[in-house]
């Protein structure tokens, strides 16, 4: 399954009303070279490995993720838990996917009913439909025709989408909303040993951590205990807070992540990262995105969907249609695509520009001198 384009109708959080993120690709593809960014999910018809969301702080970039890891679960479970809606009572969106062939059209109105489930959203509204692909549609998604037959039936009133009965199950997964614990820690490394051997998972820990020899999950009177293994010392058996309080964050965020994204690579579908340098050096992020292009590695077209905050990251790839730079004007948080909306030279480097404020999206230098006077006085 891949999120084409999305939309945000009634507003959320402080997303505008009218918010649109289309995640197709915009720009020529030169199909005589290698295209190691893009995923061919049909013939002429490409998707971008990766989709960034740049931009200064407050502008938007976590609350864009958690949107679209929203929709994300949505297609799986069918459901939007009570919790996502805030300051608003409703939520209403409409997105465009790719899934199995076929393209699928969805809108949904969702209202809070605490009095009637306090757990989930309750249906107001929703419309599902679904078409095949045709050559004049890989472009441009606002011709899309839907055939009036193709219609789902709407639960209205319930919680659960009609979306459910695609049954959409891929491996799209929303890293930094993983529950750190014990369950999770030794289910990933469960999952990861037997997608690939019992080897891999600790050459992984090495990435981030080259004094760790081993850690294995066990079960021991129905609690979760780990073999831990430094280099030169004695295997001992400790709980998850003996690990958790001598992993450095670092080390401890990384696992997740890259164990995330190598599940991925088995089944498919979006891996989400917010601020995807936190707790990273600059070569670890660059290798995680050197897995992503090689499709050795990922066979099934797992894509990377991510928020950063340097801008370095940028010139990694040769493209600048999957990147997209958010703004706050007062309480409204507006996006832009780099291609579409900047006249953007990707011959030249992305983060020069990026840093000269030629999409004006770094610190606000009069707030700053203001600060900085304050200071003085």
């Amino acid at each position: 399954m891949k999120l084409l384009k999305l939309k945000v109708n009634s507003g959320y959080k402080m997303l505008e009303k009218g918010f649109e993120v289309n995640f197709l690709t915009k720009t020529r593809v030169d199909k005589t070279k290698p295209n190691e960014d893009l995923i061919l999910l049909e013939d002429d018809f490409y998707y971008p490995i990766e989709t960034v969301f740049i931009g200064k702080n407050s502008s938007g970039k976590t609350t864009t993720l958690l949107l679209i890891g929203i929709i994300l679960d949505l297609v799986k479970s069918g459901r939007i838990p009570a919790s996502v809606l805030m300051d608003q009572d409703q939520l209403d969106i409409e997105f465009i996917f790719y899934h199995e062939g076929l393209v699928y059209n969805y809108h949904g109105v969702f209202k809070k009913d605490l009095l009637k489930n306090s757990a989930f959203l309750i249906i107001e509204d929703e419309t599902l439909q679904k078409t095949t692909l045709k050559k004049n549609y890989k472009k441009d998604l606002s011709n899309i025709f839907f055939p009036k037959d193709s219609l789902f039936t709407p639960n209205v009133g319930g919680d659960t989408s009609c979306l459910l009965n695609l049954h959409v199950n891929d491996g799209s997964i929303m890293t930094d909303r993983i529950y750190a614990g014990p369950e999770n820690f030794s289910m990933i490394i469960r999952v990861i040993n037997q997608l690939y051997n019992n080897k891999i998972f600790n050459t992984l820990i090495r990435l981030f951590d080259d004094s760790i020899e081993n850690i294995e999950p066990v079960l021991k009177d129905n609690m979760i205990f780990f073999k831990f293994k430094r280099i030169n010392q004695k295997e001992i058996l400790v709980d998850y807070s003996y690990l958790s309080q001598r992993m450095s964050n670092g080390t401890y965020r990384g696992a997740y992540i890259f164990a995330a994204t190598l599940i991925a690579f088995n089944i498919g579908g979006h891996i989400l990262i917010d601020e995807i340098e936190k707790s990273f050096n600059k070569n670890l992020v660059e290798n995680l995105l050197a897995l992503f292009n090689d499709e050795t590695i990922n066979k099934k077209g797992a894509s990377l969907i991510y928020t950063t905050h340097y801008s370095e990251l940028l010139d990694e790839s040769d493209r600048c249609d999957n990147i997209n730079v958010l703004h706050r004007n007062g309480d409204k948080i507006s996006v832009k695509n780099m291609h579409t909306a900047y006249q953007v030279r990707t011959d030249l480097s992305k983060s020069n520009q990026f840093n000269q404020n030629a999409f004006d999206s770094i610190l606000n230098y009069d707030q700053l001198m203001e600060l900085r006077r304050m200071l003085l006085k």
